[in-house]
């Protein structure tokens, strides 16, 4: 006969792991610390769709360095490409964008977050580890 202590430890150990007990009856819900997301989508949303440059004067040339294009399942920059597969609308209204990526003879997954003006016409790249871009949206 096997003992039962190991396996009541596991359900206390994951039972003090659990997110806590469900609000009772007239009982508000506990506050959490997480903001609020969008559901987890494969598509870009419309606001931040288009052709984004550093300098709009580079608008349509294609070869500007800073070039990026979102579309709504595709996301390109100068000398990449890649397949859009999650994006996420964070409540602070960034846009985290993962996509697996391709150019120049490689492919890799590549995960950026990109915040847009309130007035919708500049795309900052806020990826850790980036300088924080500030490109323009093309006419």
């Amino acid at each position: 006969m096997r003992p039962l202590l190991p396996g009541v430890a596991l359900v206390l150990l994951l039972a003090a792991c659990s997110p806590g007990e469900e609000a009772g009856p007239g009982q508000a819900p506990a506050p959490t610390t997480e903001p609020a997301v969008s559901a987890i989508s494969v598509t870009a949303p419309p606001t931040f769709q288009g052709e984004w440059n550093a300098d709009p004067s580079a608008c349509g040339g294609g070869g500007d360095e800073s070039r990026l294009t979102i579309g709504p399942d595709a996301i390109g920059f100068y000398e990449s490409q890649g397949e859009i597969s999650a994006t996420r609308l964070e409540a602070d209204g960034r846009l985290a964008i993962e996509a697996m990526m391709s150019g120049e003879g490689e492919t890799w997954v590549d995960s950026r977050v990109f915040q847009l003006s309130e007035d919708g016409q500049t795309l900052t790249d806020v990826s850790e580890g980036s300088t924080g871009l500030v490109r323009r949206r093309c006419p």
